[in-house]
Parts: structure tokens; C-alpha cells; sequence
């Protein structure tokens, strides 16, 4: 038998805490009274503006629609059409909440939905987080995936599922995800890290910084020039209309069209970046300076990793030094590569007769040092003191790059070696030019 309990209430502030052992329905209404309609006889009790509702079962609240709600309850939650702040301590299933103003919840134990809210700030969601058409601030912790559409405010989102943001236009967007992240016409700062791949597609922003484990994808809408710091694992492709250009795995600074954004990236996977356009002559890596930028670009995505981390959500801080491991990972792949080939040319160049009856080569340490050998690249930096996995030996069929090659002309440029040797160190290393 449904019990039912209404309470008038006067002036333009109520508080209504709310517990209840079953499923809670709460809605807003024009009426300046709070009803409470129940199986079991529910408990409302008013001390000044609060009214306090007990339920031991399942129950429907009414409330003035500028009522403050504070509440807890044991199986699922629905409220709509609720303008006052909204404080959420538990929820023991799903919570669904529309046309409601400010929210925050302290645990959701299922899923989340929100739609048309002043602001949403939700710190333990046990499931998937679906939010759309915020007013204001979003900021959600979910185990599961976390799907963001349409905010003017910040959002920060933390989540062990995928991501997927779109028409964020806030001035900061923060993202921690474990698979995938996905942004579609966000604007404002960005930062995204992701063990799986980065998508930011139509993106308009003057500072964009992403780590991933898999591929990093960057689409901008319109025209942007700035700078870029890139670390890639695999090619780095950079497409602007037909023009296409691409390069292998390293380490690069280039600057793309005019302006002032910021644009910082680090993959173990490929890196694409789409509609912007770079000279190819600036299109160089910075192999032979990569202790000194490495360093660089290692503290920049460890203190990435160390803000998302500081989020608040357990899992945020296993990204800390995402970045950092990957930028080393990348750094000592194409050290090695390098070190690899001048070994190999070294064993091949030690036969070769010189001009005036003189002969000269290379020691990687299986011969006899000579007086002024060229040097090797430096190892890493200090700071890049995580572990990291083994590399590969690369072939030596494979052609000179511009890494190398330039790092044949600095010798040259430094006296350390003629320009005959110059040129026979090249064509070792697979330059027909």
C-alpha cells in the first residue's frame, strides 16, 4: 500500500536530504512542498529549511524545483527537473539526472547519465559516464568509458574505458584514458594522455599536448601555425590538402605555418598530423641533440602525466611517466640505429685505401683506437633514468637519413674528419646523392 507524506514549505530556500534503501525518484515542481509517496510509511521530519525523507523502500520525492538535495540511496536514482544544487553522497545502482543545475556525486556504483546540468562533477563512477549539454564545469573519474558532449566549461576526465569528447569549448580539456581517446571540436588547452590511440579531430586550440601508446592523430579545423616538439615511435606523416610528407621514427622541432600555438606530442605508435602546413626543409629531426632535448621533452610529458595524475582518480597516476618512457624508448631506437650503422660502415671503410697512400676507419671497440676518431652519439641524458625496453638492430640496407646525415656534415664542419672521408662516410651509410 502506497504511504504518502507532504511538508509546505516557505521562502526560496529548502534543503531536502534524502536516504533511501530502494530505487529514488526525485522531480521538481512549481508546488512550495515537498511530497513523499512510498510502500513503507516514509519519515519526513523539518527542522527550520531542512526536511529530512526516510525511506525503506522504493520512493518518489517531489520538491520545490529550487530545492538543494542532498542524497543517498541504495538501488537506482532519477532526478529531473531540479534546479538547485544537487550533492550526491551514494547511489547503490544506475543515476540518471536531467534539467538539473550544479551536481556533484561522491560514488556511483553503475552508470551515469547526465543531461542539461549547470555544472557535473562526479568523483567515483564505477561504470560508463554519459554527460551531455553542460552549462558550465565537467570534471569525471569513471571506470568505465566516459562520453562528454557539448560543455562550455573545463572538462577533466579520467576513465579506464575509452574517451570521447566533442564541442568542449572550456578553457582547459583534460584527459586520462586507458583505451582510446577521442575529441571531436574541442577548443581551449589541451592535454590528453591514453594507453591506447589519440584522436583530436576539427580541433581549434593554440597549445595541444598528447601522450599515447598507440598512433596520434591531429586534424585542425583552420589555419594555425606555431611550433612543434613531436617524439614518435613510428612515421610521422604531415598532410596539408595533397601535399603529403613523411618521416621515420625519431625525434623532431619544426615550425608550421604562422602563429604562436604550442603543439607537443609523444606516440609509441605513428603520428599524423592534418591541416597544417610545414616547409619541407624544416621537416628535420634533432637526433644527434636528443639528450638535450629528450630532457626537455621528457620533463615536459612527466609533469603532463603528474597533472592529469593529480586528478584525484588512482588510475590517473600510472600515467606519470607515460611520456617520459616512451621519448626514451624512441631516443634510444634511433641512437642505436645510427650507432649500428657507423659500426657496420666502420668494418667496411677500415679496407678502404685513402688519398697519398693514407688510410683511416672508425672503433666501436673490436680494434685498436685511432688517434682522433669521430664520435658517437652521447648516451641519454641523466634524466631519463626509466626503464625502458630492449631495441632492435636496424638494417644496415636501409637508407641515410637526414639525422645522419647531418650528423656527418657537423663533423666535417668541426675538423674531425676531411671532406674525402665525409663523402665515403655517406655513401657507407647508403647516400647516392
Amino acid at each position: 500500500m502506497i504511504t504518502q507524506r507532504e511538508v509546505e514549505v516557505e521562502g526560496s530556500v529548502v534543503i531536502v536530504r534524502i536516504e533511501a534503501h530502494g530505487n529514488l525518484h526525485a522531480r521538481g515542481t512549481e508546488n512550495n512542498q515537498v511530497r513523499v509517496e512510498s510502500n513503507n510509511a516514509p519519515r519526513v521530519t523539518r527542522e527550520g529549511d531542512t526536511i529530512e525523507v526516510q525511506c525503506a523502500d522504493n520512493c518518489v520525492v517531489e520538491v520545490p524545483r529550487h530545492a538543494q538535495l542532498e542524497i543517498k540511496t541504495h538501488g537506482d536514482l532519477m532526478v529531473e527537473s531540479v534546479a538547485g544544487g544537487i550533492e550526491i553522497v551514494s547511489v547503490g545502482g544506475n543515476a540518471s539526472l536531467s534539467e538539473v543545475g550544479e551536481m556533484s556525486a561522491q560514488k556511483i556504483s553503475g552508470d551515469l547519465r547526465v543531461a542539461q546540468a549547470a555544472a557535473v562533477n562526479a568523483e567515483d563512477v564505477r561504470g560508463n559516464a554519459h554527460i551531455n549539454d553542460v552549462a558550465g564545469a565537467v570534471s569525471v573519474n569513471a571506470k568505465g568509458d566516459a562520453h562528454l558532449h557539448r560543455a562550455n566549461g573545463s572538462a577533466s576526465v579520467n576513465c579506464k574505458g575509452n574517451a570521447h569528447l566533442s564541442e568542449i569549448s572550456g578553457e582547459q580539456v583534460r584527459v586520462n584514458a586507458k583505451g582510446d581517446a577521442h575529441l571531436l571540436r574541442c577548443r581551449g588547452e589541451m592535454a590528453v594522455n591514453a594507453a591506447g590511440n589519440v584522436n583530436l579531430h576539427e580541433i581549434v586550440s593554440q597549445q595541444v599536448r598528447a601522450v599515447a601508446k598507440g598512433d596520434i592523430r591531429v586534424h585542425f579545423s583552420e589555419a594555425v601555425g606555431g611550433r612543434a616538439k613531436i617524439v614518435t615511435g613510428g612515421d610521422l606523416l604531415v598532410r596539408n590538402g595533397e601535399k603529403m610528407l613523411r618521416r621515420g621514427k625519431g625525434v623532431y622541432t619544426f615550425r608550421f605555418g604562422q602563429g604562436e600555438a604550442a603543439l607537443a606530442l609523444v606516440s609509441q605508435g605513428n603520428t599524423l598530423l592534418e591541416g597544417v602546413d610545414v616547409i619541407e626543409e624544416n621537416l628535420r629531426g634533432v637526433s644527434e641533440d636528443m639528450d638535450h632535448f629528450g630532457a626537455e621533452m621528457g620533463a615536459e610529458m612527466g609533469a603532463l602525466g603528474a597533472e592529469l595524475g593529480a586528478m584525484g582518480a588512482e588510475f590517473g597516476r600510472e600515467f606519470g611517466n607515460l611520456g617520459r618512457d616512451i621519448a626514451r624508448q624512441v631516443q634510444d631506437k634511433v641512437t642505436r640505429k645510427l650507432q649500428s650503422k657507423m659500426k657496420e660502415m666502420g668494418k667496411r671503410t677500415a679496407k678502404v685505401e685513402w688519398g697519398e697512400g693514407k688510410s683511416w676507419s672508425f672503433n666501436f671497440g673490436d680494434a685498436p683506437t685511432p688517434p682522433t676518431p669521430p664520435k658517437a652519439p652521447p648516451p641519454p641524458a641523466p634524466a631519463w633514468n626509466a626503464p625502458f625496453a630492449a631495441v632492435e638492430e636496424v638494417a644496415i640496407v636501409e637508407p641515410v637519413s637526414d639525422e645522419e646525415r647531418s650528423l656527418v656534415l657537423r663533423m666535417l664542419e668541426e675538423g674531425k674528419i676531411s671532406a674525402t672521408e665525409a663523402a665515403t662516410l655517406l655513401e657507407a651509410l647508403g647516400d647516392a646523392e
